[in-house]
């Protein structure tokens, strides 16, 4: 198991599920930064100063992202959907490990076709609980279907 998705946290997050690529989302986001007098970081971070330390930004889709300071020194903008905004699903974060462990085992043929004892066994190496039964995981479940998607 990747313990990387542990660093998902215990919380919830929005997924954007809209129809611009990452590149897409990239290039609006930095064209309207620019548009901002934006250039370097030291523009950034006074953007964001003035701002109360986030600014909102809304795109071409009318999806709405937060953008902040990360902490890496080259890649200085953090961005991430915003809150209910149009184009995102509101997930769980033990859902989203769930499921994105569920497709790696599916992808490496590890799969029983069992689908509670699947999930079960994935929640366990996730250290999650496990399911009682199916209709448990209808929310796993609708991630597994949104990561599928192309």
């Amino acid at each position: 198991m990747n313990t990387r998705l542990l660093s998902l946290g215990g919380s919830q997050m929005d997924m954007y599920t809209g129809s611009l690529t990452p590149e897409a989302i990239f290039n609006e986001i930095r064209g309207q930064l620019r548009l901002a007098g934006v250039n370097t970081r030291a523009d950034y971070e006074a953007l964001l100063a003035k701002n109360g330390g986030y600014i909102e930004v809304v795109l071409s889709d009318a999806s709405v992202w937060i953008l902040r300071l990360a902490e890496d020194k080259a890649h200085y903008i953090h961005l991430h959907p915003g809150r209910y905004s149009p184009h995102t699903f509101r997930v769980k974060a033990s859902a989203l490990k769930t499921a994105l462990a569920y497709q790696a085992a599916a992808q490496h043929h590890l799969l029983t076709k069992d689908l509670l004892a699947d999930l079960n066994r994935v929640r366990k190496e996730l250290r999650l609980s496990p399911l009682r039964s199916i209709s448990e995981s209808g929310h796993i479940l609708e991630v597994i279907a949104l990561l599928k998607q192309d």
